[in-house]
């Protein structure tokens, strides 16, 4: 009888971004797993599931774990995390109370520290893939994610909504925000690029807007919307459906954020803004994003309104 297959436990707390540049380490440790059950933050672990990546999941913020960051575990969690044969735990500190509560309770348990010591010039992902055990290499497909068919359709029909038609338009996504301000373009770019790009007949430009973003966005996307019926502004979707609506698009532009590394998941052509973080560590994984980078204070600033537009009408007119 051959040995059984493992059931794993996946603990990775990280934003968006973060979880999706584990992306690779979560791809070899399930093929070598009867099982893996990931507990992340709820819409990202719902992501992965949803994409086939893992077979089980949990909210890393639900109540259940709490008992994990003190000295005193409680019976459920324990009974729960015993019923696995290994975890991962992806962390930014291997000393702590969480790594050392379930490596009390899952004797084959790996911390996988998620940044590279001061420094490393190796990009992320590859600093986690090795502490894992695995090589660049092996990673090849790894870092791509696939949505089902039901939700490639939501995404058709609610573009077809807004009057979109596929083969005779053109769908670019742009998403202005980011979790920390010094790593946005500055939004009034955005809004001069976005009324440049509708000059071009048939470019539908669809905007997401998150609730990290602040009520001047609101009201100039809102603005944009009123004066072009092919400006789409979503704000504050569910993560899964902005992932098939970024499937579906020809086209993206985003700052060094969580959605921009999602793009990057999604294989879509684009560019990606980098203001003060090393894209050479942090840019997203696959290689169909540009890395552009702009200086924070607008100074010797190699990118401009009219560089970008340039790049995407060239994109357009021959991609």
């Amino acid at each position: 009888m051959g040995r059984r297959s493992p059931r794993i436990f996946i603990h990775h707390d990280g934003a968006l971004g973060d979880v999706l540049l584990s992306l690779p380490c979560i791809r070899h440790i399930r093929e070598a797993a009867s099982a893996v059950h990931i507990a992340a933050r709820n819409e990202i672990a719902g992501l992965l599931l949803t994409a086939g990546a893992v077979d089980e999941m949990s909210s890393s913020d639900s109540s259940f774990f709490v008992s994990l960051y003190t000295d005193s575990p409680d019976e459920p969690v324990k009974r729960f995390l015993s019923s696995f044969d290994s975890t991962y735990v992806f962390t930014v500190n291997a000393a702590s109370t969480l790594c050392a509560d379930i490596r009390n309770i899952v004797r084959d348990t790996q911390t996988i520290v998620t940044i590279p010591p001061r420094g490393s010039s190796k990009h992320v992902w590859m600093y986690r893939l090795g502490q894992c055990g695995f090589s660049p290499e092996d990673a090849k497909g790894a870092e791509m994610l696939s949505l089902p068919e039901s939700l490639n359709r939501w995404a058709c029909d609610l573009l077809e909504k807004y009057g979109f038609s596929r083969g005779r338009d053109l769908l670019m996504t742009i998403h202005p925000g980011s979790g920390g301000k010094e790593k946005c373009w500055l939004l009034h770019h955005y809004v001069a690029l976005i009324r440049m790009l509708m000059k071009k007949s048939r470019l539908f430009v669809l905007v997401f807007s998150g609730p990290a973003e602040d009520g001047e966005m609101e009201y100039q996307l809102s603005d944009l919307e009123m004066h072009s019926e092919r400006i789409i502004h979503l704000h504050n979707q569910p993560l899964i459906r902005v992932a098939s609506l970024i499937a579906q698009s020809d086209f993206y532009l985003g700052n060094d954020s969580g959605i921009s590394h999602l793009a990057g998941i999604m294989k879509c052509r684009g560019i990606v803004l980098f203001g003060p973080t090393d894209p050479e560590l942090w840019r997203p994984l696959g290689e169909s994003l540009e890395v552009l980078r702009f200086d924070a204070a607008e100074l010797a600033c190699s990118v401009t309104i009219e560089s970008i537009n340039r790049k995407i009408l060239s994109f357009f007119s021959t991609g």
